[in-house]
């Protein structure tokens, strides 16, 4: 049985999941590698660049080792604890401007994914602020901040891995939420960002306004993508 991704056709599936087999690999893992390939192709022209190392290094032989570096930190912090709180302020990121690195990063994460929003954000006791972003509603997106009760990522850094939401409708705690019920979002993949002594100070993430079925191949290529992200944090 062959695997539907969403914005494929029948016949494109078909040939995904017959070179997926010829590679040896499964489906998801022949479109994480292409994701991989495209960010070298696009970050990495710099042979002097950090990024470019982190991506040459997935490319050529250690493309499981950034999902595993994530995963194998992250434990859950309340939101409001002191020494996770000192940790997303010793990044030095909380309202500084745009910049181009985590730009085209988070642009490459809604575009593998296939979604119109996509953001890497920080996140205090008291707001969440989008360092990079795509697809916010205008109201949102002039003050690059929502406050931390209006957050859906905040829910990710309680939980301390990546935070899967299919439909915010369907779901007890989360139906009521003010993005659900201002219809901002309905799904939503979201993944911390960990720093060295384990503290989530942001996350990167995704959310449509419709149901999605996210599966393994999209919440690896998103811990991969934040992996690149917090290499470039803390470098």
């Amino acid at each position: 049985m062959t695997i539907g991704y969403s914005g494929f056709d029948d016949r494109l599936n078909e040939l995904l999941a017959r070179q997926a087999a010829k590679s040896g690999i499964s489906t998801e893992a022949y479109i994480r590698r292409a994701v991989i390939d495209r960010l070298v192709h696009e970050l990495s022209d710099d042979q002097d660049s950090d990024i470019g190392s982190l991506l040459r290094a997935l490319r050529d032989g250690t493309e499981g080792s950034p999902r595993t570096a994530v995963a194998t930190r992250v434990f859950g912090t309340a939101i409001d604890e002191p020494d996770r709180v000192a940790a997303v302020a010793r990044t030095g990121l909380m309202d500084t401007h745009s910049e181009a690195d985590y730009d085209r990063v988070v642009a490459i994460v809604a575009d593998a994914l296939d979604t119109p929003s996509a953001a890497f954000s920080l996140l205090d006791d008291k707001r969440q602020y989008f360092k990079s972003a795509l697809g916010l509603p205008p109201e949102i997106g002039s003050a690059r901040e929502v406050p931390i009760e209006g957050s859906i990522c905040r829910y990710a850094i309680d939980l301390g891995q990546p935070l899967v939401v299919e439909d915010a409708r369907l779901l007890e705690n989360l139906k009521d939420h003010p993005s659900v019920q201002a219809k901002l979002l309905v799904s939503y993949l979201g993944v911390p960002i960990v720093d060295d002594d384990g503290f989530s100070v942001g996350t990167v993430c995704v959310w449509d306004q419709r149901p999605r079925q996210w599966t393994t191949g999209h919440i690896q290529i998103l811990q991969d993508l934040a992996w690149i992200i917090r290499e470039r944090i803390f470098e």
